[in-house]
C-alpha cells in the first residue's frame, strides 16, 4: 500500500468536519431541495479545488495561508452565525432569512482554506492529484449531505426559531474551529 493512502483517509475526513458543522448550521434553515443541492455542489467543488491549488501554488503560499486557515474559517463561521442572529432579531413576524449563493461560496471557500496545506502535504507524499482531490471531495460530499440532513431534522424540531438555532450552531462550529487544534 502506498504511503499516502492512510494520511489521505485521515486528512479527507478530518478536513471535511468543518463542512459538516457548516452544513448542520445551514441545514437548520428552511432550504429548498435545489438549494441543498447547490450547497452540496459548492462545498464539493471547494474541497476538490483547494488541495489542487495547494499542490500548484507550492509551499510558500500554502504555508502562509495554512497558518491562518483555521482562524479565517472560524471567524467566517462566527461572522455568518452572528449575521444570522442579527437578521433573526430584525425579523419579528417572518423569520425567513434568505440564504444567498455568495454567502454559501464564501463559507465554502473559508472552510476549505486548510485544504491548501493538505494538498501540499499530499503532494510531498506523492499522492496522485486526481485520487487525492477526488477522495477529499467524496469525504466533503458525504459529510455535507449528512450535516444538511441533520440540520433539517433539528430545524423541524425547533420550528419557527430555526434561524436563531442556525446562527447559534454556526457560531458554535466557528468557535470549535478556532479553539480545536488542527
Amino acid at each position: 500500500m502506498p504511503s499516502w493512502v492512510v494520511p489521505l483517509i485521515f486528512l479527507g475526513f478530518s478536513a471535511s468536519l468543518s463542512n459538516f458543522g457548516g452544513a448542520v448550521g445551514l441545514g437548520v434553515l428552511p432550504l429548498t431541495r435545489r438549494l441543498r443541492f447547490e450547497i452540496s455542489v459548492i462545498f464539493l467543488a471547494m474541497e476538490v479545488l483547494m488541495p489542487i491549488v495547494g499542490l500548484l501554488l507550492g509551499s510558500r503560499l500554502a504555508g502562509s495561508v495554512g497558518s491562518q486557515a483555521q482562524f479565517i474559517a472560524g471567524m467566517v463561521l462566527v461572522g455568518i452565525g452572528g449575521y444570522t442572529l442579527l437578521e433573526t432579531r430584525r425579523e419579528t413576524k417572518d423569520l425567513k432569512i434568505p440564504v444567498k449563493r455568495r454567502t454559501i461560496v464564501l463559507l465554502a471557500v473559508a472552510l476549505s482554506l486548510d485544504n491548501l496545506v493538505v494538498g501540499l502535504g499530499l503532494g510531498l507524499l506523492h499522492a496522485p492529484i486526481p485520487v487525492a482531490a477526488g477522495f477529499m471531495g467524496f469525504c466533503s460530499l458525504v459529510l455535507t449531505i449528512i450535516g444538511l440532513e441533520l440540520g433539517r431534522q433539528l430545524g423541524n424540531r425547533v420550528g419557527e426559531r430555526s434561524e436563531l438555532f442556525s446562527g447559534l450552531v454556526l457560531i458554535g462550529a466557528g468557535l470549535f474551529v478556532l479553539i480545536h487544534p488542527s
